[in-house]
């Protein structure tokens, strides 16, 4: 008889403890993965702040269980293009960096907003990138709970632009003085571009690369030829040239003049009009 009582009392207490273990268990999932922001396509190194890119991830059925969220990336943090890596950084809810091997998220109210940050300053090259997020769900006894995949897809687009060197706008007069047979000019101002990718620069001259008369334009002409960066040539024809992108996010072109040689020429003002045009190539 009293073997029998003690058998009572002991499955007494595990009918008592069922039901504890019952109200400790977590059954949160991944809701609904929202795209808040993103100017990732038109992030440029000389930017003032970083391009950003931020979602929210909603949690249903967290019961308040403290769930919280790994999140790790295919690319180990990293965008991938077809010619190079762009690292990015990850902000949490509270404004702070979290660093690639602790990428731990907490929820505020079943929500967590995440940012993804390219800092100013990156060297970027126009084109299409990718990266896959991993989102992994645990609860406080790191039990796993729920995964998905976010997949990141970005164009970055190409720009370029073209600007003279020392000068406060896109047009410059050059005075060279007397002209002399033969004679190079070097005083002419530079051009710097800035450019995401490969860009071609198209050169035209509006009396086809001679200096005419200021009287008379169809009598009294010098020709001339220029060099850009090292390359002499005629604008007879409009000219052509591609630059290659070389991993920075500008470069400058010089150009110099050599006045062909003449003879018997009328005195008087000599003038011609270069416009110097740039354009990315998209591939």
């Amino acid at each position: 008889m009293y073997i029998n009582k003690i058998r009572l009392i002991f499955s007494g207490m595990i009918f008592l403890m069922l039901p504890q273990y019952v109200i400790a268990q977590c059954d949160a999932r991944i809701g609904e993965i929202r795209h808040l922001y993103d100017d990732f396509e038109s992030y440029y190194s000389s930017q003032p702040s970083p391009a950003r890119k931020e979602f929210r991830i909603n949690l249903v059925n967290d019961n308040n269980c403290n769930a919280y969220m790994i999140l790790t990336t295919e690319n180990q943090y990293r965008l991938k293009g077809q010619f190079q890596y762009i690292k990015y950084q990850i902000r949490s809810n509270n404004q702070n960096f979290i660093l690639p091997s602790r990428a731990r998220f907490n929820f505020v109210d079943s929500t967590a907003d995440i940012d993804l940050l390219i800092p100013v300053g990156a060297v970027v090259r126009a084109g299409a990138y990718t990266d896959n997020l991993l989102i992994k769900l645990f609860d406080d006894n790191n039990t796993l709970l729920d995964e998905k995949y976010v997949e990141i897809q970005e164009d970055i687009i190409s720009r370029a632009s073209i600007s003279i060197l020392g000068y406060n706008s896109h047009s410059s007069n050059v005075y060279l003085g007397e002209l002399i047979p033969s004679k190079e000019y070097s005083m002419l101002p530079s051009f710097k571009v800035i450019t995401n990718t490969d860009v071609r620069l198209n050169v035209y001259s509006e009396n086809r690369g001679e200096l005419r008369h200021g009287v008379y334009k169809a009598k009294y002409a010098i020709s001339y030829f220029i060099n850009l960066d090292g390359e002499w040539v005629s604008l007879k024809q409009n000219y052509s040239r591609v630059f290659s992108y070389n991993r920075k996010d500008d470069f400058f072109i010089n150009l110099k003049m050599r006045i062909d040689d003449f003879k018997k020429q009328a005195a008087g003002e000599y003038t011609d009009i270069l416009r110097f045009q740039i354009s990315p190539l998209n591939y």
